[in-house]
């Protein structure tokens, strides 16, 4: 029982698939970029009901109160240092409010050690930058 399948049918077959996968992909895209509006006009609305009408000025040239370094004998302690005090001023300038760090101090693990060697290698190498 040799069963021939005219070319015709299986031509018909493969360009109907064809169609219906590109159609698909085509409504997909156009369904995907309608819910991106859709949503970036809310978040904006969002955004435009939570911003205050009135934003006073804020002066972030004023120098901030020294910042008490403690005797640190690695750069990287300045750094830390350097970075913590940004924070703080992001932080003043997103309040409108002056903050000065007075003083930084290092926090053991609650067992009154440092930590292992270890572990102080793995956040080092971690954290060092590119």
């Amino acid at each position: 029982m040799d069963m021939l399948i005219p070319w015709t049918k299986v031509w018909a077959v493969v360009i109907t698939g064809l169609v219906v996968v590109f159609l698909a992909l085509v409504l997909l895209i156009i369904f995907v970029s309608i819910f991106g509006k859709v949503f970036s006009g809310i978040a904006e609305r969002e955004k435009a009901k939570s911003k205050p009408a009135d934003v006073p000025a804020v002066n972030i040239t004023k120098p901030a109160a020294p910042v008490q370094v403690p005797a640190a004998s690695a750069e990287d302690d300045n750094e830390v240092i350097a970075v913590i005090s940004a924070a703080v001023a992001m932080m003043a300038a997103k309040d409108g409010k002056n903050y000065a760090v007075k003083s930084i101090k290092r926090k053991g693990n609650g067992r009154g050690q440092a930590g292992s060697v270890w572990g102080a290698a793995g956040q080092r190498e971690n954290t060092l930058p590119f």
